[in-house]
């Protein structure tokens, strides 16, 4: 079944009922172990878990098949289950193997952004509950009656298809087939409520096949539930406001929708901007960010250069386009020299007015929502971080050091290769831990867990590590885009890296890093259709070799239209393309993917919690790509 927000306190008072015990832990928290948007959901959840004095368990997750592996090994007294990050899209009872009982107690509760919603879920279970924020009711009543007509009718249909069997087989012994007046009025209900049923399953197919996206914010469901509950504070809205801004990069339509309302909770929330600054100070304020790479943590340049945004539209892995960054700033009146200074010692005068001066020139170059209101927290007399900036930090944390589990030797058998995941996952988990240290606000100094430091101290580690992944991938995607690695086929368009193909290979078998370089070259390519003036924009996909494990890392990106277009541009697009969001399209590899893997007999692991991600064994990469280009399901 799925609540709305004005159930959401009630659905808590319920929780809080059947999870108290003196004795033993009878609530267990899943969390998707590579999602900042989960991540931040849970650290408000725990806290407000606390409060109330309720026993929980906290457990990160890595895919599915961790997760099914951990959920059957809990004790029968668990009477509560809360996935973060991952389950809208599972069927649950199927796959936990339940077997539901008149007095089975136990609930699983979902709060998960990946859509489309399963709908065994949402209307024909009720030990699942999912949080929903209107979307149901608002756009899925088409599913709905589709839905509980096949439910209500599987019987009906198997008893004539009984019935039929029979007939037949009366008929063949006797050797007469005259049909009555009965037998046609039979008939005729017989082929109507066939045609209805296939009408309903041919809807709830469309509805599984149209592709997958992120419609909503983990941690913005979240603060839902805690704001229904009188939970809201100043530590718990940085929090929300931090996993929302992790989708900004990848689904801007859902921050954009978001962060208005945010906006007025910091004013609502916050304490008098006029209050004197102490060394306890952790207040939370909307001031105008830079949409540029850490811009206050290195320098004008670097923060120009290693943004996405303005490489793509300055297509600044050309020397021409590096050209045109030096015009921008000579333009501007910021000498090279001024913009290659660290931040913190720019001239104050120039700082002051860069706002002036990008929203006068930026807009010439196509660089529109440069200068944007952001989210500043304030660490005390140690330095403010942007909610962007924090979002970048916590990325990194859990970006893994592959060195670690790599020593370059090439597997032999499933044995070894096996190892060698449960290694690299094993790594994921400890990093998920690195960054949950890295969102405690006090006791900065303190130690964490993973033996390094914590709060401030942490997310400034995670920057100074941002700013290394964000080199090694802009060197790694002009490399390819100068060496044409980019083939360009009929549905899609491949990178494949492999041995020789880029430095630092083992790096991007993290999907985290893998995502952006691939998210960074169908920007870039994004803005090169978009200035030949093509509206058919073609998705990616790109494949990365772990050597120690022999696979490749596979992930299929749905096409980006270009941020900053204007509304004429927008309108043709979309009148195009019929798409109902600007700039983020259905990824349909999720589903292509899966049905290609049952099919083409490759050795595929299908366990990330984003089903456009799989592993693939390196020597099924070429027939399975073959059979993906000829599935016609991208």
């Amino acid at each position: 079944m799925h609540i709305l927000p004005s159930d959401y306190a009630r659905e808590f008072r319920e929780l809080k009922r059947t999870s108290l015990s003196h004795s033993t832990t009878k609530l267990i928290l899943f969390v998707s172990c590579l999602n900042i948007d989960a991540l931040t959901s849970a650290k408000i959840l725990c806290g407000v878990l606390r409060k109330e004095l309720i026993s929980y368990q906290l457990v990160p997750v890595v895919g599915y098949a961790d997760l099914k592996r951990r959920y059957l090994a809990l004790d029968t007294e668990v009477n509560n289950v809360i996935l973060l990050g991952c389950g809208a899209m599972l069927d649950i009872e199927s796959f936990f193997e339940v077997e539901l009982q008149p007095d089975m107690l136990r609930k699983v509760y979902i709060m998960d952004g990946h859509r489309p919603w399963n709908l065994d879920n949402v209307f024909g279970s009720s030990m699942v509950v999912c949080f929903d924020d209107g979307y149901i009711d608002s756009n899925l009543q088409q599913e709905r009656e589709a839905y509980q007509y096949l439910v209500e009718h599987e019987d009906e249909e198997e008893d004539e298809n009984e019935e039929d069997e029979v007939e037949k087989s009366d008929d063949e012994a006797t050797g007469e087939d005259v049909d009555t007046d009965e037998d046609v009025l039979s008939i005729s209900k017989k082929k109507s409520r066939k045609s209805a049923s296939n009408s309903a399953e041919n809807l709830i197919s469309s509805y599984y096949n149209q592709g997958t996206t992120v419609a909503t914010s983990t941690t913005a469901t979240m603060y839902a539930l805690i704001s229904s509950i009188g939970e809201t504070t100043i530590e718990n809205l940085w929090l929300a406001i931090v996993g929302t801004s992790s989708l900004d990069s990848y689904y801007p339509d859902v921050y954009d929708k978001i962060q208005p309302l945010f906006n007025e909770e910091v004013y609502r929330l916050n304490p008098s901007s006029t209050s004197e600054k102490t060394a306890d100070t952790t207040s939370l304020s909307v001031e105008k960010d830079y949409h540029l790479f850490l811009l206050r943590h290195w320098t004008l340049y670097d923060a120009f250069f290693y943004s996405s945004h303005v490489n793509s539209k300055l297509n600044l892995w050309t020397e021409e386009g590096r050209k045109r960054l030096h015009k921008l700033f000579a333009k501007m009146g910021v000498s090279l020299a001024t913009a290659q200074q660290k931040w913190l010692y720019m001239d104050v005068t120039v700082k002051k007015q860069l706002p002036y001066i990008f929203n006068k020139y930026l807009p010439l170059y196509g660089l529109e929502g440069i200068v944007r209101d952001g989210f500043v927290r304030t660490y005390g007399y140690r330095g403010q971080l942007s909610a962007m900036e924090c979002v970048e930090a916590l990325t990194a944390l859990l970006e893994c050091d592959r060195a670690q589990v790599s020593n370059g030797d090439h597997p032999d058998d499933d044995r070894l290769i096996h190892q060698r995941i449960e290694d690299k996952e094993r790594i994921w988990v400890s990093n998920f831990w690195m960054s949950w240290d890295a969102l405690s606000t006090y006791g900065t100094q303190n130690k964490s867990t993973t033996k390094g430091n914590k709060g401030f101290d942490l997310l400034l580690e995670g920057l100074d590590h941002a700013k290394r992944i964000q080199q090694l991938i802009f060197r790694a995607g002009m490399s390819l885009l100068e060496r044409r690695l980019v083939k360009n086929l009929r549905l899609y368009r491949l990178c494949v890296l492999n041995d020789g193909a880029i430095p630092d290979l083992s790096v991007f078998s993290n999907p985290l890093i893998l995502s952006k370089l691939g998210t960074w070259l169908l920007e870039n390519i994004t803005e090169l259709e978009f200035a030949n003036n093509s509206t058919t924009l073609k998705p990616l996909v790109v494949a990365s070799l772990d050597v120690p494990s022999d696979t490749y890392l596979v992930i299929g990106l749905a096409p980006k239209y270009p941020r900053g277009m204007s509304n004429s541009d927008a309108a043709k697009m979309l009148h195009k393309n019929g798409d109902a969001t600007v700039t983020t399209r259905l990824n349909t590899f999720s589903v292509a993917f899966q049905q290609v893997a049952s099919t083409s007999g490759a050795k595929v692991r299908i366990d990330s919690f984003d089903s456009s991600v799989i592993e693939i064994r390196r020597d099924d990469l070429s027939p399975f790509l073959e059979r993906l280009t000829l599935s016609g399901l991208i």
